[in-house]
């Protein structure tokens, strides 16, 4: 009997690697439940992965000392668990010609005081260092300097507010529209540091929604043309980047 079960387990084996499956334990990336229900990424042994605001053009900017308390996360032949999408994962080339795992082109990290699977004792560290939710970020935090914080989509592209808008209406229409186009979005995933609860909608005249922070809609810049950019700060001196926690709607940032 104990021959027949082994051999019915190894044709279950062979079947499954014939049909792509992967078990949450061998996948290179998992996904793992917190206590309180928030899903996040972990390697296969079940730590916490991390991404860093600084990274928003999508290019790691942590070395040195950083990288010696951030140590990158690289999966050379990437297995993904189920609930996972593997176009999701992608890689960058460090400066130093090593490569790194990326998800939704953010790169990933490990956090050198997790000591166990379950630790995520990295999470808002600084407020630059962040777990990578599941189902994932909407609306993520960016860093730059000089511009310091600010909200970006969940593919890093910079998000703004226009002074001439009031809470809950768009002054933004027409060429004005053309330039800066509404975001939108069907979810608000955030990182802890914020509350999905001051996102919002409206509904602008010609039917289509666009999200709202603190009930003051976000754009895009047309010359924002790929992600990490923010060439949208400060034109006119009324179109600012939003920092989530210093928010002021009519003193520009």
């Amino acid at each position: 009997m104990a021959r027949i079960v082994r051999k019915l387990f190894v044709i279950l084996l062979v079947l499954g690697a014939a049909a792509g499956f992967v078990s949450a334990q061998d996948a290179s990336v998992q996904v793992q439940a917190a206590p309180d229900g928030t899903k996040y990424l972990t390697d296969s042994k079940g730590m916490t992965l991390y991404y860093f605001t600084l990274d928003t053009d999508g290019n790691s900017a942590c070395y040195g000392d950083c990288a010696k308390a951030w140590p990158v996360f690289y999966a050379k032949d990437l297995t993904v668990s189920s609930d996972l999408d593997a176009a999701d994962f992608g890689t960058v080339a460090r400066k130093d010609g090593s490569i790194q795992t990326t998800y939704k082109g953010w790169p990933l990290y490990y956090w050198v005081q997790d000591q166990k699977p379950g630790d995520m004792t990295g999470e808002n560290v600084h407020g630059v260092w962040f777990i990578l939710k599941v189902p994932p970020y909407t609306i993520m935090i960016g860093t730059q300097k000089p511009v310091g914080n600010y909200l970006t989509d969940g593919d890093g592209k910079t998000l703004y507010y226009f002074t001439k808008d009031s809470s809950g209406m768009s002054a933004c229409t027409g060429n004005c529209l053309k330039n800066w186009p509404a975001f939108t979005a069907d979810s608000f995933v955030v990182p802890s540091v914020m509350s999905a609860s001051d996102f919002g909608t409206i509904t602008r005249d010609d039917g289509t929604t666009q999200v709202t922070f603190k009930g003051y809609p976000l754009y895009y810049f047309i010359k924002d043309t790929k992600r990490g950019l923010a060439a949208g700060q400060g034109v006119g001196k009324v179109w600012y980047v939003v920092d989530p926690q210093k928010f002021n709607p009519t003193g520009g940032q």
